[in-house]
């Protein structure tokens, strides 16, 4: 271990596996050579004999703080995927594994990527399923009507998909500040998770879980090392107020959500009005104080939020569902 948690037993450190999708077409941002199918299965062999209790991020953040909690939990996560990914699924399953999986909304049905009928099989084989964004970009550097509506449009849209709310989520690309945290508190989301490459513990932020990337390059001994609980990790509260982890946030103007990157899609049958409910959020300054309150996205927008919360609400619910982007992600 290095700073941090230095005295913290190892059966503490909770490793928070962060595999990318397998099929190479799903990639955004710098071009990575995915994984290959043997690689993966030669993982989920490392994973079933260390002795951990697989579970997914839903299940994981429900256990702490409960006596009946398992002593040494593991929880693998996917960032996207395709067929390729699928049949890591399936592999994971057949090894007596779970996982989360972060689906982005906007691209499901897209050649190369999950399709509805997908994210039926995936919940068949006991995995989750969560939201990474409607269109998958780093949500930091976007202004706050656009994250509001990459919020809402994902969660409906998934829940449309599989027939019931995602509860966790991931932050696309790893980008979040205290204000995007607040956003995914007020979206009704239990937990999410960011990646800063480092061991998890039960002290953690729930809505920043560090996530340790797992790729191609990734040796077998630094696996098992993690599998063991070795490795950095430290405490990590809710970044100060207007701290970016990435870039700062381009724009802050209140205004209809308009796509500024990607490709332009057929338009989409308009569901039912966004809510804007999240618009008229406070945001909590610690993670102590931070309750994640269970504001649906389909509520009815707060009428004491003020004019401009109200605005801009009403101009997400009203534009952003007409648009079906494909945004480059970046990721770590």
């Amino acid at each position: 271990m290095t700073l941090g948690l230095r005295t913290a037993r190892r059966e503490q450190m909770i490793p928070v596996l962060r595999y990318r999708s397998l099929d190479p077409h799903t990639t955004r941002g710098a071009p990575r050579r995915p994984m290959p199918f043997p690689t993966f299965a030669r993982h989920c062999r490392l994973i079933a004999a260390a002795g951990r209790q697989p579970m997914t991020v839903s299940g994981y953040v429900a256990s702490l703080g409960v006596a009946s909690a398992p002593k040494n939990p593991l929880v693998i996560t996917f960032d996207d995927g395709g067929a390729e990914t699928m049949n890591a699924l399936r592999c994971l399953a057949e090894w007596g594994l779970t996982a989360t999986v972060f689906v982005t909304s906007s691209r499901v049905g897209d050649p190369g990527y999950f399709h509805r009928a997908d994210l039926h099989r995936i919940r068949g084989l006991g995995i989750e399923i969560g939201g990474s964004g409607h269109t998958g970009r780093p949500l930091n550097e976007l202004a706050r009507t656009d994250v509001i509506a990459e919020l809402t449009l994902s969660r409906r849209r998934l829940a449309v998909a599989i027939g019931d709310e995602p509860r966790t989520f991931a932050y696309p690309g790893g980008g979040y500040d205290l204000s995007v945290r607040q956003l995914v508190i007020s979206a009704g989301y239990s937990s999410a998770c960011a990646v800063r490459d480092m061991l998890s513990h039960p002290a953690d932020d729930r809505f920043a879980l560090a996530r340790l990337t797992v790729d191609a390059t990734t040796p077998d001994s630094r696996l098992q090392a993690w599998l063991e609980g070795v490795g950095r990790s430290e405490p990590h509260p809710a970044p100060p107020r207007g701290h970016a982890l990435r870039l700062p946030r381009v724009a802050r103007s209140t205004g209809p959500f308009r796509p500024r990157l990607g490709r332009s899609e057929p338009r989409l049958p308009e569901p039912a009005a966004a809510s804007g409910a999240i618009a008229g959020t406070t945001v909590i300054p610690s993670p102590a104080h931070a309750t994640a309150t269970a504001a649906s996205p389909d509520s009815a927008a707060s009428r004491d939020a003020g004019a401009t919360a109200d605005a801009a609400a009403a101009s997400v619910s009203a534009e952003s569902e007409t648009v079906r982007p494909a945004a480059t992600r970046r990721e770590r």
